[in-house]
């Protein structure tokens, strides 16, 4: 996977980028039978984590466009799917037994399976068993939330249709891979744990860096290396672990290196110092077995993210001043990303213009802050842009 084209950078990089396609990068399609009350509150839940949470406003949200289609009653149906309007266009149908039994709304789910695009999907979100989907449905590949209990089908569907938002936005990519970041003096076991839950639950392949070290490897140039060339870091924050060189190092060379990192707090006791670079991530509390789906929907809501967001920004390029020297971030601006951008454009002989980062805006104290310190700093988020 290239890693520049998923994170971020500048917004071009010489005459081989091709002309930007102005339509919207994404959009996501949630379709339910109106008498559905637990696939409507499946569908607003996948409204939350993809596009933002409504009952709070100012959270950060992926901003992925997510549109419903139900109707009054099921004796109506829908307005259709525009598959061309997106770049991309992902439909995920909840067929429970209501929605299978209704011959027109099998024609509707069928219709929308014959009608998506080379760049397009739909994928059925199976409330009943695969065989009873509609003819079209039924030969894609579902997601069987038949199979799994009631309180576990929101973390299931959002894992399953994380993975498949990011294999659309990058065919090309390998599968999501997780470079897990933990001190062996008190993080062991809480990280073994973690690798077993992604690796055999989750489906994320992961980096355990106790195995996977070839043998002769200078630790230190493997972890430079390393950290910064898998999709993801999950930080193992115990105790220990900011008083270990090689943890900060693995922190510091993901964050140059824009690789989006999630944070799970286990501290138990007490750090003598918290590490200061481990600000403006996700942050998850450890909590035992039950912290893992919530590690695993930030982790691939981050990944996620970093594949989004660029191409979101080359979207609109067309009809916005955005130049070549603009720095595109998934995530806000802080000192050190500032500080280490611009060391890095003067190596070049460069000027940086802008930071674009998503909504958000950050608040007005962080803005002043960074002004005071760098006056030429000009962070700016899509709406911000867009107003102007």
């Amino acid at each position: 996977m290239n890693l520049e084209k998923c994170v971020g950078g500048t917004l071009a990089s010489g005459g081989d980028v091709p002309v930007p396609d102005d339509r919207v990068v994404l959009s996501v399609y949630a379709v339910w039978h109106p008498s559905s009350s637990r696939s409507e509150q499946l569908a607003r839940g996948l409204f939350k984590a993809v596009c933002a949470n409504p009952e709070v406003p100012a959270s950060r949200g992926l901003g992925i466009p997510v549109r419903f289609r139900t109707a009054i009653s099921s004796a109506s149906l829908p307005a259709p799917v525009p598959f061309s309007v997106a770049q991309h266009t992902a439909v995920f149908v909840f067929s429970d037994d209501l929605l299978v039994a209704e011959h027109r709304w099998r024609s509707f789910a069928d219709a929308l399976a014959r009608s998506a695009g080379e760049g397009d999907v739909v994928v059925p979100v199976a409330l009943t068993r695969p065989e009873n989907l509609s003819h079209e449905l039924g030969q894609l590949q579902a997601i069987r939330l038949h199979e799994v209990s009631e309180p576990d089908q929101s973390a299931v569907l959002l894992n399953r249709v994380m993975h498949d938002l990011c294999r659309l936005l990058d065919p090309a990519a390998a599968k999501v891979k997780v470079f897990l970041s933990h001190a062996k003096h008190d993080g062991l076991d809480i990280t073994r744990t973690v690798q077993r839950h992604l690796h055999e639950e989750a489906g994320i392949d992961e980096f355990f860096d106790a195995t996977d070290i070839p043998d002769g490897t200078r630790f230190a140039e493997f972890i430079k290396t390393s950290a910064g060339s898998v999709p993801a870091l999950l930080a193992v924050q115990t105790d220990s672990y900011a008083s270990r060189e090689w943890c900060r190092l693995e922190v510091l060379e993901a964050k140059r290196r824009r690789v989006p990192i999630v944070v799970l707090a286990a501290v138990e006791n007490r750090e003598t110092r918290s590490f200061p670079y481990m600000g403006n991530v996700p942050v998850v509390r450890w909590r035992g077995e039950a912290s893992l789906a919530a590690v695993v929907a930030a982790l691939l809501g981050e990944v996620l993210r970093n594949r989004y967001f660029p191409l979101r920004v080359r979207a609109i390029s067309k009809h916005h001043a955005i130049g070549e020297l603009d720095q595109v971030l998934a995530y806000p601006p802080e000192l050190l990303t500032v500080l280490a951008y611009r060391a890095d454009l003067r190596e070049k002989g460069q000027t940086l213009v802008r930071y674009i980062y998503p909504d958000p805006p950050l608040g007005s104290e962080e803005l002043q802050f960074l002004r005071e310190l760098d006056p030429d700093v000009e962070p700016i988020t899509p709406t911000l842009l867009q107003a102007t």
